[in-house]
């Protein structure tokens, strides 16, 4: 039933089946529309979500001249995980919200839970560990391009970090995300 999510954590370390026990018991399944949101802003993030299928995205809001502007954060695809880091490890209101993107099939385990597998499996602190580098390197890898690399080199970054959602997710998001206009990134797509 948790098939994909446990195969995922094993690509990251080898789990043991006492240990492998204890995490099932302590998943949960949910599904959910296009539209969905997942986490408000406002709300605490206090799951970790894995998408098994579908695709999510998480946003923030920025508010210029009384318009609002939502800017897309983080794309998630199939057989990737998605949380808040700045609500969900202090357990603070978020200030982004994740939505689904399309009709999604998804895998949560709880803060609480993970806290709880860390305090009593060695295993699962090492992979934990092993997440939180990955989100961070893919991070700073975002940071870098936006403010270093010009429109087309964003782009072409893009196609090649996240194959599967750049023909996938609307193409506003994607602009968003690389902090480009949308006009910009339809010329820039002309042209790649």
């Amino acid at each position: 039933m948790f098939t994909s999510f446990v195969e995922s954590l094993k690509a990251i370390h080898p789990i043991k089946k006492e240990t492998e026990k204890l995490l099932i018991k302590k998943l949960t399944r949910h599904t959910g529309k296009a539209g969905d949101i997942l986490v408000k802003a406002g709300d605490i993030n206090d799951r970790l979500y894995f998408i098994e299928k579908g695709m999510v995205r998480s946003y923030y809001t920025i508010e210029e001249n009384k318009t609002k502007t939502d800017v897309t954060s983080w794309f998630v695809g199939e057989f990737g995980f998605i949380y808040i880091p700045h609500s969900y490890i202090p357990k603070v209101p978020s200030v982004e919200t994740i939505e689904l993107l399309e009709d999604s099939e998804m895998i949560s385990i709880t803060n609480k839970a993970m806290q709880e597998l860390y305090d009593t499996v060695p295993e699962a602190n090492y992979i934990g560990r092993i997440l939180t580098e990955m989100y961070l390197v893919m991070y700073d890898e975002r940071i870098r391009f936006l403010r270093m690399m010009s429109a087309q080199k964003r782009n072409d970054a893009f196609r090649d970090m996240f194959p599967d959602i750049y023909d996938r997710a609307p193409k506003k998001y994607i602009a968003s995300f690389l902090g480009l206009s949308p006009e910009t990134l339809s010329r820039v797509r002309k042209k790649a």
